[in-house]
């Protein structure tokens, strides 16, 4: 059986947000990708290319929000205030 494999396109992000519970920064990160394949086509049928990828990923950075925005020392200040109640 043959094996194909498809390079990858990455474009990394990172923000820097207030944590939700003491207010203090906290910088969060991710790596966004696609890989370059004939599965991965534009609206009219032809395969994208590698910049065409990286400008999809750049708009992606552009609105991307970090789900966790809350520092592990606040998240057990919190469990642990919450279970002596």
């Amino acid at each position: 059986m043959v094996t194909i494999t498809y390079g990858r396109v990455e474009w990394g992000v990172s923000k820097t947000v207030p944590c939700r519970v003491c207010g203090k920064k906290l910088q969060r990160s991710t790596t966004l990708g696609q890989t370059i394949s004939p599965f991965n086509k534009n609206a009219d049928g032809r395969m994208k290319t590698r910049y065409e990828i990286l400008a999809e990923l750049k708009e992606q950075a552009k609105t991307w929000h970090p789900t966790n925005d809350v520092h592990a020392r606040c998240v057990a200040a919190e469990t642990e205030s919450g279970s002596t109640s």
